[in-house]
């Protein structure tokens, strides 16, 4: 089952039924928002003997398909996409399907094409078989090469709402008193509210019983984008507690913070000042409260 995406789903339903589904899209949008989720359903009901789009199906191809073993469709994960894959790619695209009555090709991480890789494709993906497909997937759509760009539609999916991503986790079996803070923090990304949860109890573990000089080596071994993130969402969720606790707005003050903390995060930045600035506003919240 797909969580969100409702517009997609609505634009996607009126295509299939329509018979007017194009030959190659990317599919761009937030990392973790369930791209390429959504490209292995559209691949599913393209190959349906039944036509069946985002709803249950037991033709003999999509309980194939349910098991990720359709010879129809393809998924290509690599990183970067080199020559060799994009050469092989165009060959076999111009090979009748094996089973279904079309095929389908799931390319991730399109924005990691070489340029060499996409000249040995771009053929095929401009004037490809009518019973081929192509959904290339990526989080870096302005990374994308223009020569990729110039011959595929672009669906820009929006990320999922806290809601959304708090459902896929449950969907998922993960259970956590945190879930809905972890949630809120994940800006839409169910991979990365996954990084936290299996982070935190880790790597960049907030602790609130520090001193000065132990605040300042804890913060100063934070030596990744990723235990930062880690320490900051443990940080957070710590400081919801005590505000809902205390009802002190300086702590709702520094969640907020926080929160921009780990949206700056996803951007080109200085780690040392990150560190330094985390640990002054730290140490003015916590350690000059105590």
């Amino acid at each position: 089952m797909i969580i969100g995406h409702g517009k997609e789903k609505d634009i996607f339903r009126n295509i299939l039924t329509g018979d007017k589904l194009h030959h190659a899209y990317i599919f761009s949008g937030r990392e973790g928002s369930g791209k390429k989720m959504f490209a292995r359903e559209l691949a599913r009901a393209v190959i349906c003997a039944e036509q069946v789009f985002m709803e249950p199906c037991q033709c003999r191809h999509c309980k194939v398909a349910a098991a990720s073993d359709h010879p129809d469709i393809h998924v290509l994960e690599e990183s970067p996409v080199k020559i060799e894959v994009a050469r092989r790619i165009a060959g076999d695209a111009f090979m009748s399907p094996l089973s279904a009555r079309k095929k389908v090709y799931i390319i991730d991480n399109a924005h990691t094409f070489t340029k060499e890789a996409a000249n040995a494709i771009l053929k095929t993906l401009e004037e490809p078989p009518a019973d081929t497909h192509f959904f290339l997937i990526t989080d870096k759509y302005e990374q994308v090469l223009p020569t990729i760009r110039s011959r595929c539609i672009n669906m820009r999916f929006s990320n999922l709402t806290n809601e959304e991503v708090e459902k896929v986790l449950l969907s998922q079996g993960v259970m956590n008193d945190m879930l809905p803070e972890i949630a809120a923090q994940a800006s839409g990304s169910v991979s990365y509210a996954m990084f936290l949860l299996d982070n935190a109890e880790e790597t960049g573990r907030f602790a609130p019983d520090r001193d000065k000089n132990s605040l300042f080596a804890e913060i100063h071994g934070l030596d990744t984008k990723e235990k930062i993130r880690a320490y900051c969402a443990s940080m957070y969720a710590y400081m919801l507690v005590k505000y809902k606790e205390s009802e002190d707005e300086t702590l709702l003050d520094f969640s907020n913070y926080l929160l921009e903390i780990l949206r700056r995060l996803e951007y080109n930045v200085s780690l040392d000042m990150f560190r330094m600035d985390l640990f002054i506003k730290t140490t003015e919240v916590l350690c000059e409260k105590s």
